[in-house]
């Protein structure tokens, strides 16, 4: 159904009796404050996000299921050119931890659905982004923006003063895009597989 979305967004009508829910266009985030060179995202939206027809909402019970599928193949294909297969492995495990579905209920995660399918996700937790990956049959439409925005302007809400994140290295020019700014490189280990990442910030204030 993901795939249908695709083609009807770049090549023609949605199925008769297709309904849509518009999601809320997106602000344009600030520009990277210096240029630069694991959560996985679209490294950078297309051009207009504005009126895709998704629905942004909070996490609810009995998601997690469906989250589990879109972290699993957003690693195993997205990151297919940063990461080898043991690698991807390896991360994807997590999406089986008995744990997950308890981190997902954590702080606040967002969820991106096109006609009740689960298209991508983003958790925030205190001041830390911990999570962004968006299915790959909808990658490079803007949904990992919309799903940031939504957390970004709750962290303003809350009065944070900055966001955290670790990035992946599929994750890392899109988190400049968004005004982040790298502070070092670090390897951590999944299963005994070592995994390069991002730790990176960006100024609320």
């Amino acid at each position: 159904m993901l795939k249908r979305l695709r083609r009807w967004l770049f090549g023609g009508p949605p199925a008769p009796g297709a309904s849509f829910a518009p999601a809320r266009p997106a602000e344009p985030p600030p520009p990277a404050r210096e240029p630069a060179p694991a959560v996985a995202a679209d490294p950078a939206p297309d051009s207009a996000t504005s009126g895709l027809p998704f629905e942004i909402r909070p996490y609810r019970d009995g998601d997690a299921a469906a989250l589990a599928r879109v972290f699993r193949d957003a690693i195993l294909v997205t990151a297919a050119d940063h990461y080898d297969a043991d690698q991807r492995r390896a991360w994807s495990a997590a999406a089986d931890d008995p744990a997950f579905p308890a981190d997902l209920a954590k702080g606040l995660t967002m969820v991106a659905e096109w006609q009740q399918e689960t298209a991508g996700f983003a958790q925030l937790v205190d001041d830390r982004i911990t999570l962004i990956y968006v299915h790959p049959d909808t990658a490079r439409l803007g949904i990992a923006t919309l799903l940031y925005q939504h957390l970004e302007d709750e962290a303003r809400i809350q009065g944070r003063e900055r966001l955290v994140t670790e990035a992946s290295q599929v994750a890392h020019d899109f988190f400049l895009f968004l005004g982040f700014q790298p502070d070092a490189e670090e390897t951590v280990e999944r299963d005994g597989v070592a995994l390069t990442r991002w730790r990176m910030h960006k100024p609320l204030i």
